[in-house]
Parts: C-alpha cells; structure tokens; sequence
C-alpha cells in the first residue's frame, strides 16, 4: 500500500512507519491494484491522533482514532478499516472471494451486518444563507441540519463536530 504521511504538532519515529505500513500492508488482499492510505497524526493535548484514510476507485474509507499513544491508535484504527473494508468489498474487487478468511484483525463474530433501515422520515428544506442554517441546527437539537444554500443553490449540511464546534458538508457530484 502506497502511504502518505502527514503530521502536525507530531514527529513519528521510523520505526513508528515501519509498524504502520507493514500492518497496513495486510489489507491489501482486499484490492486488486495497490491502493494508497494517506495518515495523519498528531498531538492534541494530552491524546495522540491518528487518521487513515484510504480513497480507492472514488470510495472512501476513513477511520480516526485519538488515544494516548499512537501504537494503540494503529490497533484500533485497523479493525475499523477492515470492517468497512469487509462490508463493502464488491465496490473494490468483484473478483474477490465473499469469505476472505482469515482477517487480519477482526475475528469472524465482530463483522456486523448491515444496519436496516427502520424509519423513513420526510421534512421540507428550507433555502437559506449558511448563518441560518446553523441557527437552524441549534433549534432541530440534531447532529445535522440539511439546507437550500441560497449563495449556491445546492443542497448542504452543517453538522455538530465531537469538538463541540460545527462542520459545513458541500457535496459534489
């Protein structure tokens, strides 16, 4: 697997990149072509972070783990990746067998299912300025507000970050 390495406020030893392409590496049984991993990590406060993301054929998959150091960010990262890895295989190699057993670091009893859909709900979106739609979210007590951006005319999302803070979501197409 291709990696890039990005970090801020962290400086990884050598043989911290070993580990993490030697262990990411192991996925790459789950691709026909070598994929490319892009890794960020670094330090905020008291906690390390570390994010991999890996974009193969325009499917993202992403995982983020923040930890007191950086080795344990790497086992529980990887798992994650490999369950995602694992639902949506067909989307990277149809060729690939339906079992790929064994995993590299989940056990067979931890694959979930994919999660059914119980409800459908319908609701009108509101064409407003980006300022309104986060004033919207504070008032729907969601995680996420959908909106009519008036400036672009497309559909967009604010959403509440795990920080407190709030995110701006622009699809494209």
């Amino acid at each position: 697997m291709k990696l890039d390495v990005v970090t801020k406020n962290y400086s990884p030893s050598n043989r911290l990149i070993e580990v993490l392409q030697k262990k990411l590496d192991k996925l790459d049984k789950y691709f026909p072509d070598e994929p490319s991993a892009r890794v960020v990590m670094k330090a905020e406060k008291k906690d390390e972070v570390l994010e991999i993301s890996i974009n193969y054929k325009g499917t993202l998959l992403r995982a983020e783990v923040k930890d007191e150091h950086i080795y344990d960010c790497i086992d529980i990262a990887l798992p994650k990746l490999e369950k995602q890895l694992i639902k949506h295989r067909g989307k990277f190699n149809d060729k690939i067998k339906e079992t790929v057993a064994p995993y590299e670091f989940v056990k067979e009893e931890e694959i979930d299912a994919v999660p059914e859909i119980v409800k459908t709900k319908e609701f009108d979106v509101k064409a407003e300025d980006l300022k309104e739609a986060v004033a919207g979210l504070e008032l729907v007590d969601h995680d996420f507000y959908l909106f009519l951006n008036v400036a672009t005319g497309h559909i967009e999302a604010v959403y509440r970050r795990s920080d407190g803070k709030i995110g701006h979501l622009i699809p494209r197409v």
